[in-house]
């Protein structure tokens, strides 16, 4: 096949790229260098149940474009997300609103009331010591005492009973899984795929496995430091761990996810994956589940980066790389860990239906 367009990288905004390029007329070799397509979305299958390897993912949007895009490809089960959070052995809703704050103490506030409350400090302090202090310093790695208090001044809280996780208008999982919205995308005769092939940068050069890659544009959604071999240093990250089970009960938590607060607790967060697709009937009877722990922790070369580190340094780390990659007029970095911001789905597939060229 002629090549127009290589996609380095088959994640959410690589696939799209991908899809996009091809619909244009263009031919798009997609260079994945694991074995399957996905990215991080990537699902697998134990029986039914739809298995989110590295982490839950929802699909959200209040974007009306991307909402549109993707109803292309697959359809939605209409899932709404909902968090639960365990402090003192007890269980919380989440988000911060009229939900939680009554129950933490055991009041029983209008919508009216609730700005006055938590603009006490006895208040706020104690929601944060609870819901935020012990869960943000496992998250990035920090000792419980350097979590500054003043982040809950920057938490929406809301004046309602409203329990979704999410604002957006539009929510929910691919009903056939999310390998079926990967699949779809990439089903296009103008597009090949070659999982299990890495791709670098070798003296200028764009390389495929062995193969020297035409000059054509490039669309890199890997690690921007990674690409240049870490010339300047390793941009920080943290990463995840995750501990499967398979549980001979019907249901575990009785929900999809619920965050460990207490600093004392070493996961963040257990998923119980089978409350994704409350449609599979069959399966949400089944006294089978499958959980899974989720543990943060900091990130060194070979793990998988997750989250970035975004402090004066490392973004004039960034800055440096970026100065390199423009220096480089075939190519386009996009997604999560090519731009070192952390993205929602629907915000990668905004970004790689905008202005790429």
């Amino acid at each position: 096949m002629t090549i127009d367009a290589v996609v380095a990288g088959a994640g959410i905004w690589g696939s799209t790229v991908a899809r996009r390029l091809a619909d244009e007329g263009r031919k798009v070799l997609v260079v994945e260098r694991r074995d399957a397509v996905g990215g991080n979305v990537r699902c697998e299958d134990s029986g039914g149940i739809e298995i989110h390897v590295y982490g839950s993912h929802i699909f959200h949007t209040h974007l009306p474009d991307v909402w549109k895009f993707v109803n292309r490809f697959v359809s939605f089960n209409g899932y709404q997300h909902k968090v639960l959070a365990r402090f003192g052995g007890k269980t919380y809703f989440l988000p911060l609103g009229l939900a939680l704050i009554n129950k933490f103490f055991g009041v029983e506030l209008s919508p009216s009331e609730v700005a006055d409350f938590m603009s006490d400090e006895k208040h706020s302090s104690a929601i944060f010591d609870a819901f935020f202090r012990g869960y943000t310093s496992k998250q990035w790695g920090r000792p419980p005492e350097e979590i500054d208090p003043s982040i809950i001044k920057r938490v929406p809280v809301r004046s309602n009973y409203d329990i979704n996780y999410f604002n957006d208008y539009w929510q929910g999982i691919p009903s056939d899984g999310y390998n079926s919205l990967f699949a779809n995308l990439l089903d296009h005769p103008n597009i090949e795929v070659r999982c299990s092939t890495a791709f670098r940068l070798d003296n200028g050069v764009f390389k495929a496995g062995a193969d020297v890659l035409p000059d054509v544009p490039v669309f890199y959604s890997g690690p921007i430091d990674e690409l240049f071999g870490f010339k300047f240093g390793s941009l920080p990250w943290r990463t995840l761990r995750f501990e499967r089970e398979e549980l001979a009960v019907r249901d575990f938590q009785g929900t999809s996810v619920v965050n460990y607060t207490e600093a004392s607790i070493p996961y963040t967060r257990i998923h119980e994956f089978k409350h994704y697709h409350p449609e599979r009937k069959a399966v949400m009877d089944e006294a089978r589940t499958v959980i899974m722990r989720e543990y943060s922790a900091q990130w060194k070369e070979g793990d998988e980066p997750y989250y970035p580190v975004e402090t004066e340094e490392s973004l004039a780390l960034l800055a440096r790389y970026r100065e390199e990659a423009a220096k480089l007029p075939n190519l386009r970095i996009g997604g999560r860990l090519g731009e070192y911001k952390y993205y929602d789905m629907d915000n990668s597939v905004a970004s790689a239906l905008g202005p790429i060229f």
